[in-house]
């Protein structure tokens, strides 16, 4: 399953960001930080979700005005995207106690409807987390950047770091599914799921082909090149004649091979799929793109211009002539069932998380804050001017 919109934000907001340098060595300490009955988080727990809630801040601060990179945001008045506006340090501290407290609520509620996260799902998170521990997000991009090297300065352990981020994710989409899945105390009805579904869904393929040239020299260095106009109109005018054949009743997958032979083109280049388009990463224009067009019908995107222009085919399929073929596979039913009540979802964890007796290690806790993770940066001044009118 997904992971929900909130849930992610939170639980894995400093996994996603350009890591920093410079960290300040804390304590490696040990003690627990946050305890319910006999479930106790170690003071990294806290630490992680003190580094969360700043990054996350930290987002909000660089819309301040005042925020500069080469002082701290602590004192700066910060938004959050519900619309609440506090002092950055103050937000900080409430944030990352409501992080710390989602994870011992989330524990609670699963062993309160008796519901268990199965060995394979942690074990596939804990793998995940350890990859992102040991070499990065974007390892396969060729850019290393260990987690471990950013956290464990400020005493976040790797058992720290998953139970956190991963493992709290795997645990929360077990309770998800199981208050609301089959057999669930709120359990969604096919009926349900089905109408969100077909309201909410899209059937979408594309294929897109370059409106530029590249030449990579004997460094390695790539140089693009816009087409003619000439080139680029017989482009144009081949995908608007497989646009003519699907209005005509050719599938997407009869114009593809078409094109495939015609251009000698051996690997598919399309992308297909059926989602959500909120929360869809295939890029804004053609997300509203999609919006406008009607089902069963194609058309062509330019986005980009010159060097840097593409041209995408884009088909729209009909969803709820798929639906209930789509639905009848448990992970797709579940990734539907994800959204539907996510919003609720999200307001009782919390509202658990909030009214749970917890005690909390002071003595602990206060020993850190959130400047800890500052780190001064000189802000970049651009050398170049420009003519005056």
């Amino acid at each position: 399953m997904k992971p929900f919109k909130k849930v992610a934000a939170f639980l894995l907001a400093a996994v996603m960001i350009a890591l920093s340098a410079g960290c300040t060595p804390v304590s490696l300490s040990k003690e627990w930080s946050y305890r319910y009955g006999d479930n106790e988080l170690s003071i990294g727990v806290y630490i992680y979700s003190l580094y969360q809630a700043y990054n996350q801040a930290q987002s909000y601060a660089q819309k301040n005005e005042n925020y500069s990179s080469d002082k701290s945001f602590m004192d700066l008045e910060i938004t959050d995207d519900d619309g609440k506006t506090e002092i950055a340090k103050t937000w900080i501290l409430n944030e990352a106690d409501k992080i710390t407290r989602r994870i011992l609520a989330a524990d609670s509620e699963l062993a309160k409807y008796n519901i268990t996260v199965d060995t394979a799902t942690l074990d596939e998170a804990k793998s995940n987390a350890q990859n992102i521990w040991d070499i990065g997000s974007y390892a396969s991009y060729g850019y290393f950047n260990p987690m471990s090297a950013e956290l464990e300065p400020y005493g976040i352990s790797f058992d720290s770091f998953y139970i956190s981020s991963y493992a709290a994710m795997a645990k929360e989409s077990a309770l998800y599914e199981g208050i609301y899945g089959k057999g669930g105390v709120k359990e969604v009805s096919d009926d349900e799921i089905k109408d969100y579904f077909n309201e909410n869904y899209t059937d979408y393929s594309f294929f897109s082909v370059n409106l530029y040239t590249t030449d990579t020299n004997d460094d390695g260095n790539s140089t693009n090149t816009a087409l003619s106009d000439d080139e680029k109109k017989k482009i144009e005018d081949e995908l608007e004649g497989y646009v003519d054949d699907i209005k005509s009743g050719k599938t997407f997958d009869n114009v593809l091979k078409t094109y495939m032979e015609a251009n000698e083109i051996t690997s598919d280049p399309s992308q297909s799929g059926t989602e959500d388009l909120e929360n869809s990463s295939i890029g804004d224009e053609i997300k509203g793109k999609l919006k406008e067009m009607k089902e069963g019908t194609a058309d062509t995107l330019q986005v980009g211009d010159g060097d840097t222009a593409v041209l995408y085919l884009i088909y729209k399929g009909s969803a709820s002539k798929i639906a209930d073929e789509y639905l009848s596979k448990d992970t797709n039913r579940s990734d539907v069932l994800s959204y539907i009540k996510r919003d609720e979802f999200n307001d009782y964890i919390e509202e658990v998380a909030k009214n749970l007796k917890i005690e909390k290690n002071e003595s602990q806790i206060n020993r850190y804050s959130p400047d800890m993770f500052f780190v001064p940066v000189e802000p970049t001044t651009n050398a170049s001017t420009q003519d005056e009118a």
